[in-house]
């Protein structure tokens, strides 16, 4: 055989090769570690539905249950580190107001506050409002349960919205016509997403079993664009119905969602109950077209120790979420919009105390709600980092409750740091991130007590202080499990800080 053809063989079985390896390894990542898993995501349809006016008479929800959905058990691990502070305690600020209501920032406060307001909106004694808020232009929309606030005036002044009489809200059935939801309960979340002018409105059902956690239900995703919410008075909605069945939830209803917004994405992570944390990803682009869309999802039974937990804020272009494979060890989860692959791999961490309590002077132990017990419900990005929080106990070097917090670098995921959120006064839980435009990651929480009764509290990472408008009077032994921050959208007209009520207007 002549030399040049040889050459010519070599060459072509090597181009052979790489074709081959570029086939058989399309879509993974090279093997960073031995732990890193991975999966296809599942993918499914929607078709759209539109409504406008309050065309449906009120259908009164299911009266709330206890909702006792048990929280995820971390396992114990390998005792990593001595338990005890890494960093300064957490201290607190109150932040006094004016004769009209306005807050008077203390001194020497590296934040500005310009609004709080209180609407004292609720479902009821030991029943928590679990708000969330939206705002853009002037328009402030915020839901509280199963009912909903609407201002149009910067939140000066709300009227009340029924979600029943806007949308079908009373029991599903399929096309077969057996029942798959037992109608609108709970759980509602709201956010703008900038990109597209559209508020989203994420509304759960009902399982169709003995309590609203069983058996299948929906959940309901709305869309409108500011304009439409102002002419139409929040009346005038598309929305796509997805049913548990479709993303695999089977052994129980969907549950506890959160929502992030990535660069053409939204993100909704829900548990499917008795089995693991699902998130699902809808496009941005066909929400603004109101058309139908294919959506993906990430399977039950990869998140069983991620149950509980939410996923990331100012996620951009991949999303992130994380689960306890023990005390000392974290699964972390991530998605590439780019990709219908998603990403699993473990790290060590140091070892933490899981069983937390807190008694206030009322005698209420306001963490004696197990869940989301241990669950990560803190998570966001920044830049090139996600830091991740959760509830953790006392014990070691921390006498109160106290929350856990692990920074990784998302190129390597190694663990950059680990630090607490804590003070021998005080205990801290339920912990929520989100980054701003300057990169800097503002905190909400809860806190109390032996001397205080539970409150909330929001503040800056890095400052050390979390600030809290007034003291409560009592407290009940289901603090709540939402406790939101959100980066504020700048595109406002009417007033540059409008107030969600129960929420506050900060700035650095």
């Amino acid at each position: 055989m002549k030399r040049s053809t040889l050459l010519l063989l070599i060459a072509v079985i090597a181009i052979i090769a790489v074709l081959l390896w570029i086939i058989l390894n399309r879509g993974k990542r090279p093997q960073e570690d031995p732990t890193l898993g991975n999966r296809d995501a599942k993918s499914s349809t929607v078709q759209p539905k539109k409504v406008r006016d309050k065309q449906y008479p009120p259908f009164t929800p299911k009266a709330e249950d206890p909702n006792m959905d048990k929280p995820y058990k971390v396992p114990d691990g390998p005792k990593r580190g001595d338990l005890k502070p890494v960093n300064s305690k957490i201290e607190l600020k109150k932040i006094d107001f004016d004769s009209s209501g306005n807050p008077l920032n203390p001194a020497g406060a590296a934040i500005n506050f310009y609004k709080f307001q209180n609407e004292r909106t609720g479902g009821g004694v030991n029943i928590t409002p679990d708000v969330n808020a939206a705002a853009n232009r002037g328009v402030v929309l915020y839901s509280y349960n199963s009912s909903v606030r609407l201002s149009t005036d910067s939140g000066r002044t709300f009227t009340t919205i029924n979600p029943t009489t806007i949308f079908p809200s009373g029991p599903v059935t399929d096309a077969a016509g057996n029942n798959i939801s037992n109608g609108f309960c709970c759980d509602q979340i709201i956010q703008y997403v900038p990109s597209i002018d559209r508020f989203i409105w994420f509304m759960q059902f009902c399982g169709n079993g003995a309590n609203c956690l069983l058996g299948r239900n929906i959940i309901r995703v709305a869309s409108a664009s500011t304009a439409d919410i102002i002419s139409s008075g929040a009346t005038a909605w598309t929305y796509w119905d997805i049913t548990s069945t479709q993303v695999g939830a089977t052994a129980g209803a969907l549950d506890y969602p959160d929502v992030s917004v990535g660069d053409n994405w939204i993100y909704i992570s829900s548990d499917a109950v008795n089995t693991g944390l699902i998130v699902m990803r809808l496009p941005l682009r066909e929400i603004q077209l109101g058309t139908g869309f294919t959506f993906w999802f990430t399977q039950a039974t990869d998140g069983g120790n991620a149950y509980g937990g939410h996923v990331s804020q100012n996620t951009g272009n991949e999303v992130y979420w994380a689960g306890h494979v023990s005390i000392s060890k974290m699964r972390l989860f991530s998605w590439r919009e780019s990709e219908t692959v998603y990403y699993w791999r473990d790290r060590d961490i140091n070892s933490w105390t899981q069983a937390y309590s807190s008694n206030t002077p009322s005698g209420v132990n306001w963490l004696a709600f197990g869940f989301p017990g241990n669950a990560v419900l803190g998570v966001t990005r920044r830049n090139n980092e996600v830091w991740y929080a959760w509830n953790a106990g006392a014990g070691g070097g921390f006498t109160n409750a106290q929350i856990q917090v692990v920074k990784v670098r998302n190129t390597d995921y190694s663990v950059i740091e680990q630090m607490q959120i804590w003070n021998n006064d005080y205990a801290f839980a339920y912990p929520c991130f989100a980054t701003n435009t300057d990169n800097e990651v503002g905190i909400s929480l809860g806190w109390g007590g032996r001397t205080t009764e539970a409150h909330h509290a929001a503040g800056f990472m890095g400052d050390f202080i979390v600030y809290y408008p007034r003291l409560s009077t009592s407290s009940v032994n289901r603090y709540g499990d939402y406790v939101s921050i959100r980066r504020f959208n700048t595109n406002v007209v009417s007033n540059p800080h409008p107030t969600a009520p129960n929420s506050w207007q900060v700035e650095r």
